[in-house]
């Protein structure tokens, strides 16, 4: 990068494990990519406005992709967007709304007298599009979407998504795995939240043991996100020490390329469907309804259900609701709109997923199938470069 003074300042809003890695880290790395071919100087910058969702792992997370300039914590963030003193951008600065409530990156933008777009994968944006100058979306189909809400359809610009350009930023997709049969790769993800992991970790344990009885042949990979804290992820795996060898679990910190080579993965629904998809992995998404209560819910209702004693049962009430209402819960089969992706839900077992897993393992005729339905999600890469051509002066959304 050049050492002048920065040209632009790109401030990426957003703060979840899925919205800081998935979105924000992979459009910041293309906009210093594209800035230092350009012979350009870029400012890029994170702000983590407060939100139910976040892992709290998100700044060293995205300090270790070593793609922005400044990450500004949740605390700040919030005193930013109320107008108090705080940090000045060093240029003049575009911000993209990637996650979190609208309400921030509005405000930011209007503290700085800043272009604002927002890129979102669903549409809840309907009623906060006036504050945006263009809105990008992964789907032609979430376009109609926000069409039919009344967004006017020249402010919003089909670009894929940027989760491609953070899944292939390494290598090519593998397809489907048929390397060593002897001994098949089964990956357990078990989320990005410490609470979420603390309630998912012992039942892939149990799993992995019901498994290992049924087909000892698999070499069993438990991944441990880099989003669960240093602390939970120590006192989960001491906890279950004994088990996990008894079970003859490996455990990955964060290894991508160890999700990407398993012949199965099972997971618990959320982003990382979506990654799994790519991947062409082919995947058991589980969500037994004891666990359904650990996934933080939109809006004010989250709050609610941390009342102690009361939360519980009502996050429970709400959970079976919002489940019993929804024909898919994995993203692909959302984006599909049928199932590419096998799902069990319910009064789930540890003991049935490994019935199910035991059974794909042994039926690789079986696993191709769902590798191939994965198609169904096109890869398309670039959507990163998209976005910041469009927010570029002169490009599409200027």
């Amino acid at each position: 990068m050049p050492n002048h003074s920065p040209t632009t300042t790109l401030i990426i809003v957003g703060n979840s494990p899925g919205e800081v890695a998935g979105w924000a880290v992979p459009i910041a790395a293309e906009a210093r990519r594209l800035a230092s071919a350009g012979g350009r100087s870029i400012e890029t910058v994170l702000c983590l406005p407060p939100c139910q969702f976040a892992s709290g792992q998100e700044p060293a997370v995205a300090e270790a992709a070593g793609v922005f300039d400044r990450i500004v914590n949740p605390r700040t963030t919030m005193r930013l967007a109320l107008g108090l003193p705080g940090w000045t951008p060093a240029a003049t600065p575009v911000v993209l709304h990637v996650g979190g409530e609208f309400w921030f990156s509005r405000r930011l933008a209007r503290r700085w007298s800043a272009r604002a777009f927002a890129f979102v994968e669903r549409a809840h944006i309907a009623r906060a599009h006036r504050g945006f100058e263009r809105i990008f979306v992964p789907t032609p189909v979430l376009k109609e979407r926000l069409g039919s809400l009344g967004i006017p359809d020249h402010k919003i610009e089909v670009t894929g998504d940027p989760i491609q350009d953070a899944v292939f930023a390494d290598r090519a997709p593998a397809g489907c795995r048929d390397g060593n049969d002897a001994h098949p790769r089964v990956a357990l993800l078990a989320g990005s939240r410490d609470s979420v992991f603390s309630a998912v970790f012992p039942f892939w344990v149990k799993t992995a043991a019901a498994l290992r009885a049924r087909a000892p042949e698999v070499r069993l990979l438990a991944v441990v996100s880099p989003f669960v804290s240093p602390s939970v992820r120590r006192t989960l795996l001491a906890r279950h020490h004994a088990s996990l060898d008894a079970a003859g679990v490996e455990v990955r910190h964060g290894d991508r390329p160890s999700i990407r080579s398993a012949d199965l993965a099972l997971t618990i629904p959320g982003t990382n469907t979506l990654e799994l998809a790519l991947m062409r992995v082919p995947t058991l998404v589980v969500l037994p309804f004891s666990l359904a209560p650990q996934i933080p819910v939109e809006g004010a209702i989250e709050w609610l259900t941390r009342v102690p004693r009361l939360g519980l049962a009502l996050k429970l009430a709400l959970a079976r609701r919002y489940i019993s209402r929804r024909p898919y819960l994995a993203l692909p089969n959302m984006r599909a709109k049928r199932l590419i992706m096998p799902e069990l839900v319910g009064d789930v077992t540890p003991e049935q997923v490994a019935d199910e897993g035991a059974r794909l393992i042994r039926d690789r005729a079986a696993r191709l199938d769902l590798a191939e339905a994965l198609e169904a999600i096109p890869i398309e890469p670039g959507a990163s470069r998209r976005i910041l051509a469009a927010i570029a002066p002169g490009g599409a959304g200027a």
